[in-house]
């Protein structure tokens, strides 16, 4: 990346010592190549190194290993899930971390005054025998899924939240509680209020399920 001057030794007896503020830096981790010559000098090449085919194969790996929803999505998964997700592969990170305990089949949302909200819903999985048709009137989808869980006996605290867009859907983590059990959780939607309805039945599955 950076070529050093070169310095080689001149005919005469004089000879030309490394200063001490002279030193290189060694955060930029440089790779150092002796150059050849007749002469012993102490002129060296310094330069940032090209990573070879095999190496960009590791590092891709290395992506992977370490978050599978960024080898998939580009988007870093939160701090503490990427390290409780470290070396999944897809197919288990959806499962662990989205179970299909409940499900919200469905949702609509029709707006009203003063902020407030009515939300339409299907949900399975909060009835053994049958799915449940929920109608609810809340200031957000988040709070109307914490309602209805709650209802049904399954508590969910958020503690953390984090939410993206990907392509044309929205993916939502949480953080949740539900007394000293926390866990992390995610959830899929076509928009940011069935995505989060998703993640909180997620955590429901992973808290109570």
């Amino acid at each position: 990346m950076f070529e050093s001057q070169d310095n080689r030794m001149p005919t005469t007896t004089m000879i030309r010592f490394a200063r001490p503020d002279e030193a290189h830096d060694e955060r930029l981790a440089p790779v150092y190549t002796d150059r050849p010559g007749l002469r012993r000098s102490t002129a060296v090449t310094y330069r940032e190194g090209n990573p070879t085919r095999l190496e960009k194969r590791r590092n891709r790996t290395r992506v992977f290993a370490e978050d599978p929803f960024r080898a998939r999505f580009g988007h870093r998964l939160p701090a503490g899930m990427r390290q409780e997700a470290r070396g999944m592969e897809w197919r288990k990170f959806v499962t662990t971390y989205a179970p299909s305990t409940y499900r919200v089949e469905s949702m609509s949302t029709t707006r009203r005054t003063a902020g407030r909200r009515d939300f339409e819903m299907t949900i399975s999985g909060l009835r053994e025998d049958a799915g449940t048709q929920v109608s609810i009137t809340s200031m957000g989808a988040a709070s109307a899924m914490t309602q209805i869980l709650a209802d049904h006996g399954r508590r969910v605290e958020i503690l953390e939240f984090h939410q993206y867009d990907i392509f044309e859907a929205t993916v939502t983590f949480v953080f949740a509680q539900h007394q000293t059990k926390k866990v992390w959780a995610v959830g899929f939607g076509a928009d940011r209020d069935l995505s989060i309805a998703s993640a909180l039945a997620s955590a429901a599955g992973r808290l109570h399920g």
